[in-house]
């Protein structure tokens, strides 16, 4: 499904017939046509042998390579050295997979479903795509995989697989309320190989879609497309703005003290939390609370998920990620009649937002010399119109 959606996006299909001449497969084929699954209309990718379909284990006279004869398929087919790479690190995954989940060394390992033909073509094939379209990043929604169980050669055996299990270690997945075997080894090892970020399609940045593709998959499921969906986009950018990723984390408290809640703030802010506030809620039975919300870099997000449980005492938090436009900021140094102050102004698509002084400026200052605090925050504002 992978490649039939590469060429439904425009993947030359010349490309891949000549890495099947360059890997070697004699008598194979491929067949791109367009079909129907669900109603929903995509292209159908295929690899023939001797004018018949290709499918893993399961076809007749299907061929199965140990990984080294792979491996060295791979590096003998003049393919470009990235494609090699990337295909090369496709199977090594694969092969170490395909390893642990049985028990034996890598080199021992003879693929079976993943060796044949149409793998091959499969794996190679999406590094030749990868490198064709050349993409800043790749992304990915939630892996669907089913549920239920499969029919292999090794028996029958639970969904996700063990080796698309291993494989998918640390990837958000979702049985999708199917049964049925949704995400294969081979389609797992390119999620887990390609793909740089998971993102909720809730929380996505802003984006401006350039094409799609969807490829089709061979069976007809009863309660959905059997396809898989490509889109190219590029960020949509406001001129001197950005868009980021931070994590919202929030809990709720009804037995806390107003002095332990603005010591945790203090801890958060010092632990790198990028904003920590209060807001007045009311709770279960009827309770007045304090919702506590802190704003974090995602990667610091459960190092600081866990100091707010222990400087608060929550038994739980919730952590959201999403998509933070910030304008683009400066900051100068303006001379008042009372000293010199920093100014900070922020712009956005080459409009003024306004300027603020920084406070801890205007504060020093106003203690220093014992004026009021607004005396120097006005002077700063006037010194920098």
């Amino acid at each position: 499904m992978f490649l039939g959606a590469c060429l439904d996006l425009g993947l030359p299909l010349a490309l891949l017939e000549e890495m099947v001449e360059r890997l070697g497969l004699e008598g194979v084929e491929l067949r791109v046509e367009r079909a129907k699954r669900g109603g929903l209309a995509g292209v159908r990718f295929s690899v023939l042998r001797d004018g018949r379909p290709v499918d893993g284990a399961g076809s007749e006279g299907a061929s199965h390579r140990s990984l080294s004869t792979i491996l060295r398929m791979i590096e003998e087919s003049g393919l470009s050295a990235g494609v090699v790479e990337r295909a090369s690190a496709l199977f090594r995954r694969l092969g170490e997979a395909e390893a642990l989940v049985h028990g034996v060394d890598v080199e021992e390992v003879h693929f079976h479903e993943v060796g044949a033909d149409d793998s091959i073509v499969d794996l190679v094939g999406a590094a030749v795509a990868l490198e064709h379209f050349g993409p800043a990043g790749v992304s990915s929604s939630t892996v669907v995989v089913g549920s239920g169980t499969v029919s292999t050669r090794h028996g029958v055996i639970p969904v996700p697989a063990p080796a698309t299990a291993l494989l998918l270690e640390g990837v958000p997945i979702t049985s999708g309320g199917a049964s049925g075997e949704l995400t294969t080894p081979t389609g797992a090892v390119i999620v887990r190989e390609f793909v740089d970020e998971f993102e909720p399609s809730a929380t996505t940045a802003p984006r401006r879609v350039e094409s799609y593709g969807i490829g089709l998959g061979s069976r007809e499921l009863a309660d959905r497309p059997n396809a898989l969906r490509l889109q190219r986009s590029t960020p949509l950018e406001l001129a001197g703005s950005s868009w980021h990723q931070v994590a919202v984390l929030e809990c709720q408290l009804d037995d806390t003290t107003g002095e332990a809640i603005a010591y945790a703030a203090k801890t958060l802010l010092e632990a790198g939390a990028l904003d920590v506030f209060a807001t007045a809620v009311q709770m279960k039975k009827s309770r007045p609370g304090v919702a506590i919300t802190v704003i974090s870099r995602p990667e610091q997000s459960s190092e600081l998920a866990e100091r707010l449980l222990l400087e608060t005492g929550s038994l739980g938090c919730r952590r959201t990620v999403v998509d933070r436009l910030e304008a683009e900021r400066s900051i100068s140094t303006v001379l008042t009649p009372f000293g010199e102050v920093r100014v900070k102004q922020a712009t956005i698509s080459g409009r003024s937002l306004g300027s603020a002084p920084e406070y801890e400026d205007v504060r020093r200052i106003a203690r220093e010399q014992g004026v009021p605090f607004r005396d120097v925050y006005r002077a700063a504002l006037r010194a920098a119109d």
